[in-house]
C-alpha cells in the first residue's frame, strides 16, 4: 500500500515540555491505525499536530507527497486531511444540518454531502433541525464526524472517540465508524478503550511519554507486549504472537 501519511522525527511542544518527541511513522492509504497510551502520552497533540492545530518545532509531516508541515489547518483540510477533535467543539447554538452545512462550504469534490452523512450516521436524520447543544454526546460524536466528512476527507484523524459517552452511544458511534473503514476510509483513531480500538484497527501505535513505544500488527502483538508498552515496564522475553486483550482503559481524558 502507498503511504498516505509520512511523519518523521517530528517534535511538539508545550512551552519547554516536548508533549511529541523525535515521533516517526506512515499510514497507509486504506489503513486505519489505533494510536493509544495512558494519559499525557502524547497522542492527541500528534494528531493536532498533524492536522495543523498545532505548531511542530522540529521534523516534517507529509501529506499524499507534499511536505504540509508548515501549512495552514484550513488548507490541509482542502488537501484532504480532516480532524474530529476531543471534546467534539460542535457550535451548540446551531443545527445539526447547519453545522454540517458549515464544513460543507469548502469541500473537496467527493461523495460526503448532508443526505450521505445521515445516511451513515442515521441516528441524526431526526435530530437534523435540532440545536446541537441540546443533542446526547453520542448524537454530537455523530455530528462531530459527519461534519469531518462533510470535507470529503482523505484521511480522517479522530480524537477520543468514546470519551464521556454512555456504552450504548459508543456501540452506535462503532457501527458506523465501522461502515466508514470497511468502505475504505483511511483513519488514525485515538482511543482510550483499547478493545474497541484494536476491533477497527489494522495496526496499532502505542505511544508512552512522547514517544512510540510499540508500533505493530493487530494480531501479531501479544496482550502482554500491548501491556508493557501501555505502561512503560519494558518487559522483556519470548512472547508469541496472540489476538490483544486491551489493558485497562485510563479513567481520565488526556491533556497533552
Amino acid at each position: 500500500m502507498t503511504d498516505l501519511l509520512r511523519i518523521s522525527h517530528l517534535v511538539a511542544r508545550h512551552g519547554l515540555l516536548n508533549a511529541v518527541r523525535d515521533v516517526s511513522l506512515t499510514v497507509a492509504d486504506g489503513e486505519t491505525v489505533a494510536l493509544v497510551g495512558a494519559n499525557g502520552a502524547g497522542k492527541s497533540t500528534l494528531l493536532r499536530t498533524v492536522a495543523g492545530a498545532h505548531a511542530a518545532a522540529e521534523g516534517t509531516v507529509t501529506f499524499d507527497g507534499d511536505d504540509v508541515t508548515d501549512l495552514e489547518a484550513h488548507r490541509r483540510v482542502a488537501r484532504g486531511l480532516a480532524l474530529v477533535p476531543e471534546g467534539r467543539k460542535l457550535f451548540p447554538d446551531m443545527t445539526v444540518e447547519e453545522n454540517l452545512l458549515v464544513a460543507g462550504r469548502r469541500a473537496r469534490s467527493g461523495p460526503w454531502n448532508v443526505d450521505t452523512v445521515l445516511d451513515a450516521f442515521p441516528l441524526l436524520r431526526p435530530m437534523r433541525h435540532k440545536r446541537a447543544g441540546s443533542l446526547s454526546g453520542g448524537q454530537q460524536q455523530a455530528t462531530s464526524i459527519g461534519r469531518a466528512l462533510m470535507t470529503n476527507p482523505r484521511l480522517l484523524l479522530l480524537d477520543e472517540v468514546s470519551l464521556g459517552l454512555a456504552p450504548v452511544a459508543v456501540d452506535t458511534v462503532y457501527e458506523s465508524l465501522t461502515t466508514l473503514i470497511r468502505d475504505g476510509a483511511t483513519v488514525v483513531l485515538v482511543e482510550q478503550d483499547l478493545s474497541r480500538a484494536m476491533s477497527v484497527a489494522d495496526r496499532v501505535v502505542c505511544m508512552l511519554e512522547g514517544l512510540v513505544a510499540l508500533d505493530a500488527r493487530v494480531g501479531h502483538v501479544t496482550r502482554e507486549q500491548v501491556t508493557d508498552a501501555y505502561f512503560g515496564l519494558g518487559r522483556t522475553g519470548s512472547e508469541t504472537a496472540a489476538p490483544v486483550d486491551a489493558p485497562a482503559a485510563h479513567p481520565s481524558p488526556e491533556r497533552t
